[in-house]
Protein backbone atom coordinates (compact mmCIF):
# COMPACT_ATOMS: atom_id res chain seq x y z
CA UNK A 1 0.00 0.00 0.00
CA UNK A 2 1.08 3.48 -0.63
CA UNK A 3 1.81 5.96 1.89
CA UNK A 4 -0.29 8.93 0.48
CA UNK A 5 -2.59 8.11 -2.50
CA UNK A 6 -4.64 11.40 -4.08
CA UNK A 7 -7.61 10.45 -5.35
CA UNK A 8 -9.59 13.21 -8.06
CA UNK A 9 -13.54 12.84 -7.81
CA UNK A 10 -14.54 13.09 -11.63
CA UNK A 11 -18.28 13.40 -10.64
CA UNK A 12 -17.39 15.95 -8.46
CA UNK A 13 -15.64 18.20 -10.88
CA UNK A 14 -18.97 17.92 -13.01
CA UNK A 15 -21.51 19.02 -10.35
CA UNK A 16 -18.59 22.09 -10.06
CA UNK A 17 -18.92 22.93 -13.39
CA UNK A 18 -23.30 22.55 -13.02
CA UNK A 19 -22.53 24.39 -10.22
CA UNK A 20 -21.32 27.21 -11.97
CA UNK A 21 -23.51 27.34 -14.84
CA UNK A 22 -26.42 27.94 -12.08
CA UNK A 23 -24.43 31.17 -10.29
CA UNK A 24 -23.45 32.43 -14.04
CA UNK A 25 -26.51 31.45 -16.32
CA UNK A 26 -26.26 33.69 -18.49
CA UNK A 27 -22.25 33.11 -19.10
CA UNK A 28 -20.17 31.00 -20.82
CA UNK A 29 -17.42 29.29 -18.85
CA UNK A 30 -13.53 29.05 -19.63
CA UNK A 31 -12.61 26.28 -17.34
CA UNK A 32 -9.24 26.84 -16.68
CA UNK A 33 -6.78 23.93 -16.44
CA UNK A 34 -3.44 26.36 -16.28
CA UNK A 35 -0.42 24.38 -13.92
CA UNK A 36 -1.88 20.67 -14.62
CA UNK A 37 -5.29 22.00 -13.49
CA UNK A 38 -4.23 23.28 -10.33
CA UNK A 39 -2.57 19.61 -10.09
CA UNK A 40 -5.93 17.63 -10.72
CA UNK A 41 -4.37 16.41 -14.29
CA UNK A 42 -4.58 18.75 -17.34
CA UNK A 43 -6.02 16.20 -20.12
CA UNK A 44 -8.14 13.90 -17.39
CA UNK A 45 -10.04 16.94 -16.01
CA UNK A 46 -10.75 18.56 -19.53
CA UNK A 47 -11.93 14.66 -20.46
CA UNK A 48 -14.10 14.71 -17.84
CA UNK A 49 -15.67 17.86 -18.49
CA UNK A 50 -16.86 17.60 -22.47
CA UNK A 51 -19.29 20.26 -21.18
CA UNK A 52 -17.38 23.00 -20.77
CA UNK A 53 -17.18 26.07 -23.03
CA UNK A 54 -13.58 26.25 -23.27
CA UNK A 55 -10.43 25.60 -21.70
CA UNK A 56 -8.09 28.44 -20.04
CA UNK A 57 -4.08 27.71 -20.22
CA UNK A 58 -0.76 29.46 -19.51
CA UNK A 59 1.06 27.53 -21.98
CA UNK A 60 1.10 26.78 -25.35
CA UNK A 61 2.22 23.35 -24.13
CA UNK A 62 -0.48 22.92 -22.00
CA UNK A 63 -3.07 24.34 -25.08
CA UNK A 64 -1.41 21.42 -27.67
CA UNK A 65 -1.43 18.43 -25.19
CA UNK A 66 -5.11 19.45 -25.13
CA UNK A 67 -5.74 19.28 -28.78
CA UNK A 68 -3.20 15.74 -29.24
CA UNK A 69 -5.68 14.25 -26.31
CA UNK A 70 -8.54 15.31 -28.93
CA UNK A 71 -10.34 18.27 -26.86
CA UNK A 72 -11.83 20.18 -29.57
CA UNK A 73 -13.12 23.46 -27.61
CA UNK A 74 -11.64 27.08 -28.02
CA UNK A 75 -8.57 26.94 -25.77
CA UNK A 76 -7.35 30.50 -24.40
CA UNK A 77 -3.72 31.14 -23.82
CA UNK A 78 -4.65 33.37 -20.68
CA UNK A 79 -1.17 35.22 -20.63
CA UNK A 80 -1.15 34.61 -24.47
CA UNK A 81 2.22 34.29 -26.65
CA UNK A 82 5.48 34.38 -25.86
CA UNK A 83 7.13 34.07 -29.09
CA UNK A 84 6.19 35.17 -32.93
CA UNK A 85 6.93 31.59 -34.03
CA UNK A 86 4.62 30.41 -31.91
CA UNK A 87 1.72 32.28 -33.94
CA UNK A 88 1.36 29.67 -36.75
CA UNK A 89 0.81 26.77 -34.48
CA UNK A 90 -2.06 29.20 -32.71
CA UNK A 91 -3.38 29.60 -35.79
CA UNK A 92 -3.15 25.71 -36.74
CA UNK A 93 -4.70 24.69 -33.69
CA UNK A 94 -7.51 27.13 -33.59
CA UNK A 95 -6.21 28.26 -30.50
CA UNK A 96 -7.59 31.71 -28.93
CA UNK A 97 -5.00 34.17 -27.39
CA UNK A 98 -4.65 37.04 -25.03
CA UNK A 99 -2.76 39.96 -26.41
CA UNK A 100 -1.45 41.90 -23.62
CA UNK A 101 1.82 44.31 -24.65
CA UNK A 102 3.43 46.10 -27.73
CA UNK A 103 5.37 42.98 -28.44
CA UNK A 104 2.45 40.92 -28.93
CA UNK A 105 0.84 43.45 -30.96
CA UNK A 106 3.39 44.42 -33.33
CA UNK A 107 3.85 40.64 -33.64
CA UNK A 108 0.40 39.57 -34.71
CA UNK A 109 0.45 42.81 -37.53
CA UNK A 110 4.00 40.92 -38.96
CA UNK A 111 3.36 37.58 -39.26
CA UNK A 112 2.06 35.66 -42.34
CA UNK A 113 -0.44 33.52 -41.06
CA UNK A 114 -3.20 30.90 -43.14
CA UNK A 115 -6.27 31.76 -40.70
CA UNK A 116 -6.46 35.02 -38.23
CA UNK A 117 -6.61 34.18 -35.04
CA UNK A 118 -9.27 34.82 -31.94
CA UNK A 119 -7.79 37.68 -29.76
CA UNK A 120 -8.28 38.29 -26.24
CA UNK A 121 -7.66 41.92 -25.57
CA UNK A 122 -6.50 42.05 -21.89
CA UNK A 123 -7.45 45.63 -20.47
CA UNK A 124 -5.81 46.16 -16.90
CA UNK A 125 -8.32 47.73 -15.13
CA UNK A 126 -6.11 47.61 -11.54
CA UNK A 127 -3.93 43.94 -11.40
CA UNK A 128 -1.54 45.37 -12.94
CA UNK A 129 0.48 42.71 -13.93
CA UNK A 130 -0.40 42.15 -17.62
CA UNK A 131 -2.59 44.30 -19.69
CA UNK A 132 -2.98 47.40 -21.82
CA UNK A 133 -3.16 50.67 -19.37
CA UNK A 134 -6.80 52.28 -20.09
CA UNK A 135 -5.05 55.14 -22.11
CA UNK A 136 -3.67 53.28 -24.48
CA UNK A 137 -6.32 50.89 -25.15
CA UNK A 138 -8.55 52.19 -27.57
CA UNK A 139 -5.40 52.62 -29.91
CA UNK A 140 -4.39 49.56 -29.05
CA UNK A 141 -7.63 47.91 -29.77
CA UNK A 142 -8.00 49.85 -33.18
CA UNK A 143 -5.21 48.15 -34.28
CA UNK A 144 -5.96 45.08 -33.62
CA UNK A 145 -9.29 45.60 -35.29
CA UNK A 146 -7.56 46.65 -38.50
CA UNK A 147 -4.97 43.66 -38.06
CA UNK A 148 -5.83 41.02 -41.01
CA UNK A 149 -4.38 38.16 -38.88
CA UNK A 150 -7.26 38.93 -36.18
CA UNK A 151 -10.33 37.04 -36.25
CA UNK A 152 -13.20 39.83 -35.56
CA UNK A 153 -14.49 41.31 -33.98
CA UNK A 154 -11.99 41.14 -30.55
CA UNK A 155 -12.74 40.08 -27.14
CA UNK A 156 -12.23 41.93 -24.17
CA UNK A 157 -10.99 40.10 -20.76
CA UNK A 158 -9.39 41.46 -17.62
CA UNK A 159 -9.15 40.22 -14.10
CA UNK A 160 -10.13 41.26 -10.67
CA UNK A 161 -7.44 42.38 -7.92
CA UNK A 162 -9.41 42.09 -5.00
CA UNK A 163 -12.55 40.61 -6.08
CA UNK A 164 -12.84 38.26 -2.92
CA UNK A 165 -12.87 41.68 -0.70
CA UNK A 166 -16.27 42.97 -1.21
CA UNK A 167 -15.79 45.92 1.14
CA UNK A 168 -12.60 47.34 -0.36
CA UNK A 169 -14.15 49.47 -3.46
CA UNK A 170 -11.19 48.38 -5.94
CA UNK A 171 -13.92 46.39 -7.79
CA UNK A 172 -16.31 48.63 -8.41
CA UNK A 173 -13.23 50.95 -9.96
CA UNK A 174 -12.26 48.30 -11.86
CA UNK A 175 -16.14 47.37 -13.41
CA UNK A 176 -16.34 51.01 -14.19
CA UNK A 177 -12.94 51.16 -15.93
CA UNK A 178 -13.89 47.73 -18.17
CA UNK A 179 -17.01 49.05 -18.63
CA UNK A 180 -16.83 52.17 -20.02
CA UNK A 181 -13.98 50.43 -22.33
CA UNK A 182 -16.30 47.76 -23.15
CA UNK A 183 -19.58 50.21 -23.80
CA UNK A 184 -18.96 50.35 -27.92
CA UNK A 185 -16.87 47.44 -28.33
CA UNK A 186 -18.68 44.50 -30.39
CA UNK A 187 -16.83 41.40 -29.31
CA UNK A 188 -17.34 38.90 -25.88
CA UNK A 189 -16.25 40.56 -22.48
CA UNK A 190 -15.08 38.61 -19.28
CA UNK A 191 -13.31 39.80 -16.02
CA UNK A 192 -14.93 37.37 -13.54
CA UNK A 193 -12.71 34.37 -12.67
CA UNK A 194 -13.28 32.40 -9.35
CA UNK A 195 -14.22 35.50 -6.85
CA UNK A 196 -16.10 37.26 -9.29
CA UNK A 197 -18.50 34.01 -10.20
CA UNK A 198 -18.84 33.94 -6.56
CA UNK A 199 -19.62 37.77 -5.56
CA UNK A 200 -20.06 39.94 -8.30
CA UNK A 201 -22.72 38.76 -10.50
CA UNK A 202 -22.62 42.27 -12.28
CA UNK A 203 -19.67 40.85 -13.34
CA UNK A 204 -20.69 37.77 -15.37
CA UNK A 205 -20.92 39.29 -18.53
CA UNK A 206 -20.34 37.07 -21.85
CA UNK A 207 -17.82 34.54 -20.70
CA UNK A 208 -16.57 33.79 -17.04
CA UNK A 209 -13.43 32.19 -16.23
CA UNK A 210 -13.61 29.23 -13.19
CA UNK A 211 -10.30 28.52 -12.31
CA UNK A 212 -9.81 27.30 -8.18
CA UNK A 213 -13.20 26.86 -7.62
CA UNK A 214 -14.04 24.56 -10.44
CA UNK A 215 -12.08 21.93 -8.23
CA UNK A 216 -14.21 22.97 -5.30
CA UNK A 217 -11.73 25.38 -3.02
CA UNK A 218 -13.34 28.64 -2.74
CA UNK A 219 -10.98 31.93 -3.08
CA UNK A 220 -12.35 33.87 -0.62
CA UNK A 221 -10.95 34.19 2.86
CA UNK A 222 -14.26 35.05 5.34
CA UNK A 223 -15.95 31.93 3.52
CA UNK A 224 -12.85 29.46 2.72
CA UNK A 225 -15.14 26.47 1.98
CA UNK A 226 -16.00 25.54 -1.55
CA UNK A 227 -19.47 23.66 0.07
CA UNK A 228 -19.99 27.01 1.73
CA UNK A 229 -21.41 27.88 -1.97
CA UNK A 230 -22.27 24.53 -2.63
CA UNK A 231 -19.28 22.90 -4.46
CA UNK A 232 -17.44 19.79 -4.24
CA UNK A 233 -13.73 18.90 -3.13
CA UNK A 234 -12.43 17.10 -6.03
CA UNK A 235 -8.83 16.10 -4.55
CA UNK A 236 -8.83 14.19 -1.47
CA UNK A 237 -5.47 12.92 -0.09
CA UNK A 238 -5.38 9.81 2.18
CA UNK A 239 -2.26 8.17 4.03
CA UNK A 240 -1.70 5.60 5.83
CA UNK A 241 -0.20 5.30 9.66
CA UNK A 242 3.16 3.88 9.42
CA UNK A 243 4.01 4.35 13.18
CA UNK A 244 2.62 5.06 16.52
CA UNK A 245 4.82 6.20 19.55
CA UNK A 246 4.98 7.48 23.40
CA UNK A 247 7.11 10.20 24.30
CA UNK A 248 7.22 11.65 27.54
CA UNK A 249 6.00 15.27 27.88
CA UNK A 250 8.12 17.98 26.35
CA UNK A 251 10.43 15.34 24.95
CA UNK A 252 12.27 16.87 21.70
CA UNK A 253 10.82 15.34 18.43
CA UNK A 254 12.93 15.43 14.76
CA UNK A 255 15.59 16.69 13.30
CA UNK A 256 16.05 20.14 15.07
CA UNK A 257 14.39 18.62 18.17
CA UNK A 258 12.29 21.43 18.60
CA UNK A 259 8.88 19.54 18.00
CA UNK A 260 7.60 19.33 21.77
CA UNK A 261 9.64 21.88 23.57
Amino acid sequence: MQAATVVINRRALRHNLQRLRELAPASKLVAVVKANAYGHGLLETARTLPDADAFGVARLEEALRLREGGITQPILLLEGFFDAADLPTISAQRLHTAVHNQEQLTALEAVELAEPVTVWMKLDTGMHRLGVRPEEAEAFYQRLTHCKNVRQPVNIVSHFARADEPECGATEHQLDIFNAFCQDKAGKRSIAASGGILLWPQSHFDWARPGIILYGVSPLEHKPWGPDFGFQPVMSLTSSLIAARDHKAGEPVGLRRDMGE
